[in-house]
């Protein structure tokens, strides 16, 4: 037995040290993983929480996405509401929430928005400050968990955390401080890299008789 000890000590001493993750690398990972991502397709399920009133809803659903601004996310629950950004401009039906209805936004004012993945790994070392948040299983995937906080002021989130796939990079799961208040944790569900996205997935034509609030020319209409 206590040769056995000896020899574990002896091992221990003359083995390097574990390189520990920082946040840096962490999301330097992610950097580096993302740079070869062309497409992503998969399952989601958001929950939002306000922390004022202490309730929380949660919705799921479908995305696909085209790098580096195309997005589609059908929802399943609530059925039939759905975000589709196609590079010029940005639509949101949400027949749950405002029936009869569709929002167009300008690209500029959507694209950001909904690409959040462009957002937390834009030069990130330079506009966040990054500290790290433990790790985790999301899923069944092992990750590590940054915190991200603008150094700026910018209008998607006030801070963000995002869960850094430990084997291949990819971000897992992110949460969101909106500048409402309002809390939005996003899990990606048999997320797929560089899967065959859908012909159309990116286009949009609102149902007949809904009213089009139209703020790319100030415009709306059915």
């Amino acid at each position: 037995m206590v040769r056995v000890l000896m020899i574990g000590a002896a091992l221990a001493v003359m083995s390097p040290p574990l390189r520990a993750q920082t946040a840096a690398s962490v999301i330097e990972k992610a950097v580096t993983a993302y740079k070869s991502v062309k497409t992503m397709r998969g399952g989601f399920e958001q929950t939002i929480r306000n922390p004022l009133t202490g309730t929380s809803m949660t919705a799921r659903g479908d995305f696909q996405q085209q790098f580096p601004d195309r997005i589609a996310v059908l929802f399943t629950d609530p059925k039939g509401d759905r975000i589709i950004v196609n590079g010029a401009v940005a639509w949101l039906y949400l027949p749950s929430t405002n029936p009869g209805q569709a929002l167009k936004i300008p690209s500029a004012a959507g694209g950001s928005s909904f690409n959040l993945t462009e957002q937390f790994l834009t030069s990130p070392a330079t506009r966040f400050a990054l500290t790290s948040a433990g790790s985790a299983v999301v899923g069944d995937r092992a990750t590590h968990a940054v915190l991200l906080v603008p150094k700026k002021s910018i209008a998607e989130f006030t801070q963000a955390t995002v869960w850094v796939d430990d084997a291949n990079g990819l971000i897992r799961q992110f949460e969101i401080t909106e500048p409402s208040g309002l809390v939005r944790r996003i899990r990606m569900v048999d997320a797929r890299v560089n899967a065959k996205v859908d012909s159309g997935a990116f286009s949009f034509t609102p149902p007949k008789g809904v009213k089009v609030i139209d703020q790319t020319t100030g415009r709306s209409g059915r």
